[in-house]
């Protein structure tokens, strides 16, 4: 409403993000609302496509995605979805992670990963981030020193004003 002019579709959305895979040298670390289950079946749909294996991370993610696999509003062929144990015995190009923490909270599993705090998981040179999300009013500053740490220890951070990843 503070913009003049419309909003993006989820299809722009989804061409943005392939952009990312064609690009990306390592793993994909994609960080979007736990509820936002398009965003999700649109990384299923990508990291098929792309000969991925994708890892949901964080309690309200992993809740949301099974409620929506048991309603199948969340498609996904057997073995997409893996669990964070098994993407170490897989080269870093064949992982994307979706996880929740796009707006900078504290105990959230990217500002884990990115603090190296994560039990399974820690950031290497070459992975991509992907904020797909807008950052929620008052959230500003906690996003902004998230990317900042980010963006010294990854290869590359996407995020909605750089790229069309978020749709509102």
């Amino acid at each position: 409403a503070e913009m003049p002019g419309h909003q993006i579709s989820e299809a722009d959305v989804q061409k943005s993000l392939e952009e990312i895979f064609k690009a990306a040298p390592g793993r994909i670390i994609a960080a979007t609302f736990s509820s936002l289950l398009t965003r999700i079946q649109q990384l299923v749909y990508l990291s098929e496509a792309y000969g991925r294996k994708l890892v949901i991370e964080g309690y309200s993610m992993k809740q949301n995605v099974a409620v929506a696999r048991e309603l199948r509003y969340l498609e996904a062929k057997k073995g997409t979805i893996i669990d964070s144990k098994e993407m170490h015995n897989l080269p870093d190009q064949k992982i994307t992670i979706a996880c929740t923490g796009a707006q900078g909270e504290d105990r959230a599993v990217l500002m884990r990963i990115a603090n190296n705090e994560h039990r399974t998981i820690s950031l290497n040179p070459t992975d991509s981030v992907v904020f797909s999300s807008s950052v929620v009013p008052g959230n500003e500053s906690t996003v902004q020193r998230l990317k900042d740490v980010l963006y010294k220890r990854a290869a590359k951070v996407y995020h909605y004003t750089t790229m069309d990843i978020h749709a509102g």
